[in-house]
């Protein structure tokens, strides 16, 4: 679990709203919620003497404006009344996370698909998009949203290739940083060749050459599996 409305969405088979007390506790600055683990869910042990579940929240993640003069360092006064208003404020926010149905994350890759759609980043974006299933299409959002914050950047496109075309593998060579090389073991196609020219063309810099081999994966010497007669391809 990563925000407020998950948490809520956790505990309705499991507790009343009332049985929940959200608590400032500023942990990774990644994740919203503070969990002993990742994707963990509702804490088993974190039972109060009031039969209370005792969450931790960043509060700081996505509500620093509302939260900053709250939990000053040097503001030692009023503790249990401020805890007090963090847990209402919290679960004043969390419900309206719940009826929004989605954070701020989620309305911009909604506002980008429905910009893609449109034909707003051209049209073979657009095609490539439709072509592509839902859980495909969060993974290119989610990707898109990274390369606007960070700009064209090679782990992103990694992460792209990686995770839209299957068993996919990216080589960098050694002797030259800008050379990619990219393998599947997918037959070529026009819907495969298209989606990959727009990932290179999407993600990565113009500084790179990327040569993509399908089917037959390329030799390399040292290597038995890779240098199978009939079964290798020529770099």
């Amino acid at each position: 679990m990563r925000y407020l409305w998950e948490a809520m969405l956790a505990a309705q088979d499991r507790l009343r709203e009332a049985d929940i007390r959200f608590v400032h506790m500023p942990g990774s600055a990644y994740m919203e919620l503070s969990l002993p683990y990742l994707n963990q869910d509702l804490p088993d042990n974190a039972e109060g003497s009031t039969g209370e579940t005792v969450i931790g929240v960043n509060a700081y993640y996505r509500f620093y404006s509302i939260f900053k003069d709250m939990f000053l360092p040097d503001r030692k006064e009023f503790p249990a009344l401020r805890d007090s208003l963090a847990n209402l404020i919290l679960h004043m926010l969390a419900q309206n996370d719940m009826l929004s149905g989605m954070t701020k994350d989620d309305f911009y890759r909604k506002m980008l698909a429905g910009e893609v759609v449109q034909g707003g980043f051209g049209e073979t974006a657009r095609d490539v998009f439709l072509d592509m299933d839902r859980e495909e299409q969060e993974v290119l959002l989610g990707g898109w949203l990274r390369s606007f914050r960070v700009g064209s950047a090679l782990p992103i496109f990694l992460d792209m290739v990686h995770g839209l075309v299957d068993d996919s593998i990216v080589y960098c060579n050694n002797d030259d940083r800008e050379e990619i090389l990219v393998y599947t073991p997918l037959k070529k196609e026009r819907k495969l060749e298209r989606r990959m020219a727009f990932l290179v063309d999407t993600f990565l810099d113009i500084k790179y050459h990327v040569e993509i081999f399908y089917e037959h994966h390329f030799g390399i010497i040292g290597i038995e599996e890779t240098m199978r007669i009939g079964e290798t391809a020529i770099c």
